[in-house]
């Protein structure tokens, strides 16, 4: 009887350009990297920089993690700290490697991250796919990429991604993630959407494979542990209420707001969007749990904040690498030593040029003209700023007594309501301004409330740049 050959998987078809399929991946990588590179220029260009370092300092010196203090009398909430591990961090770092060692850190965070992004999608596409993707997610970031802590949560996103993938493999439970969500949960306050995701995808793949009782057991278990690993920090049970106050803050930060899908900035995240939702629905032989598992949660994330939309891109650009693959019909190519090295050398190359470059965009070079004035005030003194002048002069001046920072976990609800009125000149902003006991004011020229200070009767002392060093009126 003659013997029967199993058939083997069709190879995939050959490029009609082999060269071009070659050399375009790695030279879209160096575009990426150059990209990189010009953006860790840019570390302090959120002024959220600056008080994280502050409250950094002020864990590793003088307050509790269980019960922190107030960097101003004008903010009295009993607050919780969801992100003091981070700041502590990045305070220790500054003060042993200076302005050099914050670049460098963020440039290993930024780097990082695109290295992790691209490896995500490699495990679902093509190297050429998983760079273009990459570029993509990371230029849908750009507005988030800077040196605060939730840099981290996008880091650790997406290694839940990779962990999950591995288990929808296996079928054995990501028991890391335990111990990474203690981590994270002393980070940044996004933990508790590192929990919801591994909480869906468990579900997913218990309902993709079928598991027995004993495997389901274990795998719904992991969301569990990691709910309970971050309630064994420092800060305990605390953390859940600290959680659900973000959401109430949506009217007065910008960023924990839903963001506009139809504009120039969100473009990235819609066309991932709209790409998995289209891809999902030409699947031939309908989708699987666990990929629409992925795109319900890439989706939540869209439209829940814009603090979200990174997570959003991370999940919707996986979601895009596997329908593409899908529709293609072709195996992925396998994840080889060469690749690993180009893209290691790549994240190298960001690291290494960091500490050269020049910075821009660096908030604290606006106030140093005033530093002579500023310096010259008792401590203790209050000075009204704007939060971003504020956030700055935290960390610059710590003496002062800094009533507006943009930190908004410090204040009660009613404290944000009446300095958001302040800043806008709502009527009743006057007995604001008389409540703080103001020494003197640094704000933007053009700020509603520096006008209304000129019309009180406060005098411009001193004009650098875009800021004003104002005076009150004698007291009379």
């Amino acid at each position: 009887m003659p013997s029967v050959v199993p058939d083997r998987p069709a190879a995939p078809p050959a490029p009609r350009f082999p060269l071009l399929a070659r050399v375009a991946p790695p030279l879209a990588g160096v575009l990426l990297a150059v990209l990189l590179v010009a953006l860790v220029r840019r570390p302090f260009r959120a002024f959220d920089t600056y008080f994280h370092l502050r409250f950094g300092e002020e864990f590793r010196h003088d307050w509790s993690i269980a019960h922190p203090g107030q960097l101003s009398t004008a903010s009295t909430a009993d607050w919780v700290p969801t992100q003091w591990l981070a700041q502590v961090v990045l305070s220790w770092i500054a003060d042993r490697a200076g302005t050099t060692g914050l670049v460098v850190t963020f440039a290993v965070l930024v780097a990082g991250f695109a290295a992790a992004v691209h490896l995500l999608l490699r495990r679902r596409t093509g190297p050429g796919t998983a760079v273009a993707l990459t570029a993509v997610v990371v230029l849908g970031c750009l507005p988030s990429l800077s040196l605060r802590p939730q840099l981290l949560s996008y880091l650790f996103l997406v290694v839940v991604l990779v962990a999950w993938d591995r288990a929808r493999e296996s079928g054995r439970a990501p028991w890391p993630l335990v111990p990474l969500a203690w981590l994270w949960a002393t980070c940044h306050g996004m933990w508790i959407l590192g929990v919801g995701t591994a909480a869906v995808l468990a579900v997913a793949v218990c309902l993709e494979r079928r598991p027995d009782r004993g495997s389901t057991l274990r795998l719904l278990a992991v969301p569990v542990g990691m709910l309970v690993a971050a309630l064994l920090t420092p800060v305990g049970p605390r953390l859940l209420g600290a959680v659900a106050l973000v959401s109430s803050r949506a009217d007065h930060f910008e960023e924990w707001s839903a963001p506009a899908l139809i504009s120039v900035g969100a473009a990235p995240l819609t066309l991932l969007l709209v790409a998995a939702v289209v891809l999902m629905v030409r699947r031939r032989e309908g989708a699987r749990p666990y990929d629409l598992a992925l795109l319900a949660l890439g989706g939540g994330f869209a439209v829940y904040s814009g603090r979200t939309v990174p997570l959003a891109l991370v999940v919707l650009a996986a979601v895009v690498a596997a329908e593409l693959s899908a529709l293609r019909a072709t195996p992925r190519p396998p994840v080889r030593r060469p690749e690993l090295a180009v893209v290691a050398a790549l994240a190298l190359a960001v690291v290494a040029v960091a500490p050269a470059q020049s910075l821009l965009d660096d908030p604290a070079a606006d106030v140093r003209p005033f530093r002579d004035r500023l310096e010259a005030l008792a401590p203790g003194s209050v000075v009204l700023t704007d939060r971003e002048t504020g956030a700055v002069l935290l960390w610059t001046e710590p003496a002062l007594d800094v009533p507006l920072h943009g930190y908004g976990d410090v204040y009660t609800d009613a404290e944000l309501d009446r300095y958001d009125d302040l800043e806008r000149l709502v009527p009743g902003w006057d007995a604001t301004l008389a409540r703080l006991s103001l020494t003197a004011a640094l704000l933007p020229d053009d700020a509603p409330l520096a006008g209304g200070l000129r019309q009180a009767g406060w005098s411009v002392a001193q004009h650098a740049g875009d800021l004003v060093y104002l005076t009150p009126p004698p007291a009379g």
